[in-house]
This record gives structure tokens, C-alpha cells and sequence, in this order.
């Protein structure tokens, strides 16, 4: 008997076990297809603009054909995004985040990259147009000739990377008074690598620096040989409206200030509120 009753619990044990299993493996492969449901909106959203560069003959630059990076960050309240990013060529033009904010409403964020003015157009609404980019790239004098070998050249700007640092004064609130200063970490890996040979570049990366996995900056190094003259380059660019700083070999080399509801159309960053079907702007 007390063996019958033993088993009997055993196997109700088993069967709760099982179930578990069950609901646990259903509500992941949920998840799982609400995730790439999203990704695919997300995408959608940025496939929707066309972007023109300003030129006697305007040029339409490319989205690349992939995110270059997916985040979240649950200390700003953003539950998903993408960084998509167009390109004149094979460089980087302009790096946009699409995201979602826990109040459930959608956010596209800009940065041009470009050296000229640009018009950002969904359908026949202009939606941004910056008049100009961040700045000219900088030169890294003593970073050295560029190594041979593609492999040789990616370790050569891991590690120029690794020399600079940056952070952002954050608000976990936009009611809050006082920021918070946050060291930006480092993605060891570029999320966007290129050459560009009608540019004279041999070889370009892009790495992020992040608070989570939510990148804040864009630092862009390229290897360029024009006119005789060779060296490295870097541009920085901001993908946030919190005031961000970046140091070189520990000395700060730049900086943009809070910009927290003050963007405009015309500034080379700006974000807005994505109301699908609608104009409506943040």
C-alpha cells in the first residue's frame, strides 16, 4: 500500500513536472515569434523613408540590408530596438535607431553621418533635413600605417578603439532634476566594418559604446590614402539626447550637450514619434 501511494505521488509529481516543461517550451517559442514579429515591424518602419543627399544631382543612399545592432535597455525603459543604417557607397551616411518605449509608443532617433545636407521623406512628408553632418573626421596621427592584411588591420582598430572612452549624463526620467553620469562600455567588436576604394578608403569600422546593450555613441575609424597622404581618421557621433563625452588617451576630445526635447528637422540629430499612417511628431 504505502508503495502504491508512493508511486501514485511520483508519477503526479512528474506529470506537474511535465507540464511545466510544456508551458515553459510554449510561452519561450511565444516570445521567441513576438520577437521576430517585432524585429520585422521594426524594419518596416525604416524601410518606409527615402533619403536624399543635397547635390546638383541628389543622390538616394541605401539602407544596409540588416540591423547592425538589436538592444534594449530596461534602465531607460526601452524594451527593443534596432540601429539601421543608410550609406553613400559602402560608408556609413546616417545610423538610426528604431525603438519602442515601455509606454508601448515608437521613437525613430537620427544622426547624420554625411557630409552635406540631406531631406528624410516618408510618402510626400518631409520628415527631416538636416542642413549639415557632425563634423569632419580628426586625424589619429600617431596611430601608426595601416597593417597588410585585412585580419591584421581589425586587431589594429580593436585596439585604437579600446583608447578612447565615453559616458552620458542620463535622466532615468525626463522630470527628473539631476542626471547621472554613466560610463559607456565598449562593444569589443565593430558592429559595421567596410572599404570604400572610390573614397580612398582601405579600410572603415564602426564600434558602439553602450549603457546595456543601447548604444549611446558611434566612433567611425577609417584608413585613408588620398593624395599621397596615408593615416587613420576617426569621427564621433552621438546617438542619444543626453549630453555625451568622449575622451582620447584619457583627455576629452568632444563633447554635445543635453538635447532633451529641443531637435529640430534641421539638426543633424533629431527624434521623433512614429504614429504609423500618421505625421505626427514628437
Amino acid at each position: 500500500m504505502a508503495h502504491a501511494t508512493i508511486y501514485r505521488s511520483c508519477f503526479a509529481l512528474l506529470l506537474a513536472l511535465l507540464a511545466g516543461f510544456v508551458n515553459a517550451q510554449d510561452s519561450r517559442a511565444k516570445d521567441d515569434s513576438e520577437r521576430k514579429e517585432r524585429l520585422e515591424f521594426m524594419k518596416r518602419q525604416a524601410a518606409e523613408y527615402t533619403i536624399t543627399l543635397d547635390a546638383d544631382k541628389p543622390v538616394e543612399l541605401a539602407l544596409h540590408d540588416e540591423p547592425i545592432l538589436r538592444f534594449s535597455n530596461p534602465v531607460g525603459g526601452v524594451p527593443d530596438g534596432i540601429v539601421v543604417m543608410w550609406k553613400e557607397g559602402a560608408r556609413p551616411a546616417i545610423f538610426a535607431q528604431v525603438f519602442q518605449i515601455k509606454n508601448g509608443d515608437w521613437l525613430h532617433e537620427c544622426q547624420s553621418m554625411a557630409a552635406t545636407g540631406l531631406t528624410m521623406q516618408s510618402g510626400s512628408v518631409t520628415r527631416w533635413q538636416p542642413k549639415s553632418g557632425p563634423g569632419e573626421f580628426r586625424p589619429l596621427n600617431d596611430a601608426g600605417a595601416a597593417a597588410d592584411s585585412a585580419a591584421r588591420r581589425l586587431v589594429q582598430m580593436k585596439a585604437l578603439a579600446a583608447r578612447f572612452a565615453a559616458s552620458d549624463d542620463f535622466k532615468i526620467s525626463s522630470t527628473d532634476k539631476e542626471t547621472t553620469r554613466h560610463e559607456l562600455r565598449l562593444l569589443p567588436t565593430p558592429v559595421y566594418r567596410y572599404e570604400d576604394k572610390s573614397a580612398d578608403i582601405a579600410d572603415g569600422a564602426v564600434f558602439a559604446f553602450v549603457h546595456g546593450t543601447d548604444p549611446e555613441m558611434f566612433l567611425t575609424l577609417e584608413y585613408r590614402d588620398a593624395g599621397g597622404k596615408a593615416g587613420w581618421q576617426y569621427a564621433l557621433a552621438p546617438m542619444t539626447c543626453w549630453a555625451v563625452q568622449a575622451q582620447l588617451d584619457g583627455k576629452e576630445v568632444w563633447s554635445v550637450p543635453e538635447r532633451l526635447g529641443k531637435s529640430t528637422p534641421s539638426d543633424p540629430y533629431h527624434i521623433w514619434k512614429y504614429v504609423p499612417g500618421t505625421t505626427s511628431e514628437r
